[in-house]
């Protein structure tokens, strides 16, 4: 190969290092340009080694979060003052711990991230999307540009979280909101699940029959098929010990025959305890998440408000409490009212959504930090909370109606209501927002996520305080069990024939 002579690459050998980036001697420099290894946090151990990983924590204390945090972390220690560094990730280092320990980082230590791509695919083979961000060691004044979604924006300041609209890092988590949410199960092994013939005959045994339960995930609800064609499994999560699963008779049976084995082999091969754990309670699901479920069915619940933990519209519906095997893609909520229904349904829940969720593809992830931010109504009058409700359930009509007038899924009926122009279901979604808008006695024009922060912050002083706050759900001197707050419809599987 010839090589151009004005460029000194003969005598450079001794500039390359060969070594571990994270744990090699760095020199202090003025550029720093990196593609740091794509490697989420809970793959870490089982890709890197305990070893190597225990001795990343050791060196870099206090650090979490995905592989490439570090290298923004290492890169901005190593810059020098002035200096300019260029690093792409994938779009999750704008969102949770990833942002905290990188971008945060960057920021509340001196450095100006002058221009960023908030995210974008990735041209390569992997199926990811990434971020690209730059950044100067020092202040440096704007304007600085924005990329988002092929379009620069110059801003005076880019925000670590890469977006237009406003910063709500700063929303704290709320006590009174602490529960009524979860993920839905993980079965660990398709070994639980159940074909046609197989559950037919489980049935038949009337100790077995209650176990063989639909299959609810994100898909096939918003799809349509879990009401007109669900897979089924064996769900003895409600078996607290194996004398309790050995009264489910042959379903027992079944699955000490084809989930035991599996579950012993996994225990067997697996570098955690999770496995081991799972071994003594091997019939139920890996995550049984019977503290919720057995809250649900404890409070007479006959349905609860789910929605797909990855979205890119909001779909929140009313799903079956009984006979349902709700999957980990589910976001589950524990309430059956109307008006709680209206609040997350609203675009108020959904834009914090946005705005405290991650992103995966084209998806917004409904993240544990969503919940337990956001803040309620405090002071709805009934009046207020019966327009909420009423307004949830006529948005619930008009999807109906819609989908049984064309023949449409949840997901089609969201997807035909974007379609610039005039919609029904647009229209149903504005009064719910008004309604919301009314309980939370917020100002027409206002910002919606600032308002949000705002009654955030507001709502963790009073908890400070040990003032009086209202967390989710119904006001509590209104019974949820009155039909004026709620109604009976809901989400479940095609009636068994017998």
């Amino acid at each position: 190969m010839d090589i151009d002579p004005s460029l000194p690459l003969d005598n450079l050998d001794q500039n390359i290092v060969c070594a571990d980036a994270l744990f090699a001697e760095w020199p202090e420099v003025e550029a720093i340009v990196s593609n740091p290894p794509f490697l989420g946090e809970k793959w870490l151990r089982k890709q890197l080694g305990a070893t190597r990983v225990d001795a990343l924590k050791e060196r870099y204390p206090g650090v979490g979060g995905d592989f490439c945090v570090y290298w923004f972390r290492r890169a901005h220690e190593h810059l020098r003052h002035g200096g300019r560094a260029g690093l792409v990730a994938p779009s999750n280092i704008r969102v949770g711990g990833n942002r905290l320990a990188a971008l945060d980082y960057i920021v509340d230590n001196g450095g100006t991230i002058t221009n960023a791509v908030s995210e974008r695919d990735w041209p390569g083979e992997a199926a990811v999307h990434v971020s690209m961000v730059n950044w100067h060691k020092g202040p440096l004044a704007g304007p600085h540009e924005l990329l988002v979604n092929d379009q620069i924006f110059k801003r005076d300041a880019i925000p670590s979280h890469l977006q237009l609209h406003g910063d709500v890092s700063s929303a704290r988590e709320l006590r009174a909101n602490r529960e009524g949410t979860c993920q839905g199960i993980t079965f660990g092994t398709k070994a639980f699940y159940v074909d046609a013939s197989t559950a037919t005959s489980l049935r038949r045994d009337s100790a077995a029959a209650p176990f063989v339960q639909a299959v609810a995930n994100g898909d096939d609800v918003l799809g349509g098929n879990f009401e007109t064609d669900p897979e089924y499994a064996l769900h003895l999560g409600a078996c607290p010990t194996e004398v309790d699963a050995r009264a489910a008779a042959s379903g027992y049976a079944y699955l000490r025959k084809n989930v035991f084995p599996l579950v012993v082999e996994k225990a067997k091969k697996s570098t955690t305890a999770h496995y081991g754990t799972w071994l003594r309670t091997w019939w139920r699901p890996f995550w049984h998440r019977r503290d919720f479920l057995d809250g649900i069915a404890h409070a007479g619940l006959k349905r609860m408000v789910a929605c797909s933990r990855l979205a890119s519209r909001p779909i929140f519906f009313f799903l079956t409490a009984s006979g349902v095997a709700p999957l980990e893609r589910l976001q589950l909520f524990a309430y059956a009212d109307d008006y709680s229904f209206g609040i997350v349904q609203s675009s108020h829940h959904w834009d914090w959504t946005k705005a405290k969720g991650g992103r995966l593809k084209e998806d917004i992830v409904y993240a544990t930090e969503v919940w337990r931010t956001f803040p309620w109504p405090q002071d709805p009058t009934d009046d207020q909370v019966a327009g909420v409700a009423a307004a949830a359930r006529e948005l619930r009509r008009v999807r109906t109606e819609l989908m049984k007038q064309n023949g449409w899924s949840l997901r089609s009926l969201h997807q035909a209501a974007e379609i610039e122009g005039p919609h029904p279901l647009k229209d149903a979604q504005a009064a719910l927002d008004n309604a919301v808008n009314a309980a939370y006695g917020a100002v027409g024009g206002q910002d919606r996520l600032a308002f949000l922060l705002e009654l955030n912050q507001l709502v963790a002083e009073d908890e400070e305080e040990c003032r009086k706050v209202r967390g989710p759900g119904l006001p509590a001197h209104l019974d949820f069990k009155d039909p004026s707050w709620t109604s009976n419809d809901c989400i479940a599987p095609p009636p068994v024939e017998t």
